[in-house]
């Protein structure tokens, strides 16, 4: 069984750590209204669960395309404190492997009187939903904090990460390679935390990891850079990555589409800045390449 607990260091913030396993319906149309899986405790009638959304993107030809990318659903119930309340959340979704398959993170604010509503935990999902497996998500909340009834099972030992270091390669159907790595690392006190060797054949893609901050937010830019070998065909790359603390528990993610060589696809992914104080994080990614259309 997985564990769903409530970690806290103070009375404020407190941060929910939840692995939920996900079974995907025969007919993905069956997911596109929500498909509940836990009651929140913030207020009566908050619900987290997961739905399908159909989404249109553009390849590296300027083609439209569209997936099926699975995403995460925070609703209903209504902010009734005299604060407004602020959520970071978190979500991956695994194969049954306990691979990577997609990740995201949002931060979104609650005003008074609003109804609780997280926008914007999806990405780019170019593949069969019956692969996922299950789904780790963090939830950190502040702001009147002290208003809410938390009733999660408290529990002393979080998930452990036992994987280790390296990289595998990733083979799928359509020309579709992919590099699954896992890594260790110190973030560091400077602006560029992580940077990888060219990953890929064709677009020889790469990435690092910056801190960046703007008005007082705090950001990782994930910023791909390519030196694509000539040749007739397109290939478009897709890439997703999540961090973990060094209790194996995630604690961020994002995605980035870089297309062909139309040049750097910046990606800014909100972040707690204590998240990058921390001496010893763990980076799970997977780097996709694909002839245009496929990713």
């Amino acid at each position: 069984m997985r564990n769903s607990f409530v970690f806290s260091t103070s009375n404020e913030p407190v941060t929910l750590h939840l692995d939920l396993p996900i079974h995907p319906p025969y007919d993905v149309c069956d997911a596109y209204d929500a498909i509940p899986m836990k009651n929140l405790p913030l207020t009566a009638g908050v619900t987290l669960g997961w739905k399908v959304s159909r989404m249109q993107f553009v390849d590296g030809l300027g083609k439209d395309v569209s997936f099926d990318c699975p995403t995460i659903v925070i609703t209903g119930g209504q902010n009734e404190t005299n604060q407004a309340v602020s959520l970071y959340v978190v979500a991956a979704f695994y194969d049954s492997s306990d691979r990577l398959l997609s990740c995201q993170t949002s931060e979104h604010t609650v005003q008074t009187w609003e109804r609780f509503d997280v926008p914007g935990l999806w990405s780019r999902f170019p593949f069969s939903l019956s692969e996922i497996s299950r789904v780790a998500i963090r939830i950190t909340i502040s702001g009147c904090v002290s208003s809410f009834s938390f009733d999660f099972t408290h529990e002393n030992q979080s998930r452990k990460s036992i994987r280790k270091e390296g990289k595998r390669e990733w083979s799928r159907a359509e020309q579709v390679a992919g590099v699954h790595g896992f890594q260790h690392w110190n973030p560091g006190k400077g602006e560029l935390l992580y940077a990888t060797e060219p990953l890929t054949k064709h677009n020889r893609l790469r990435f690092r990891l910056e801190r960046r901050k703007n008005q007082g937010f705090h950001y990782l830019a994930l910023v791909p850079s390519s030196d694509p070998i000539r040749g007739d065909r397109k290939w478009d790359n897709l890439i997703q990555y999540v961090l973990y603390d060094e209790k194996g528990r995630i604690c961020h993610g994002g995605s980035c589409m870089g297309m062909e060589n139309h040049g750097e696809y910046l990606s800014l992914v909100p972040i707690l800045p204590e998240i990058l104080e921390k001496e010893s994080l763990s980076i799970e990614y997977v780097v996709w390449e694909g002839p245009s259309g496929t990713l």
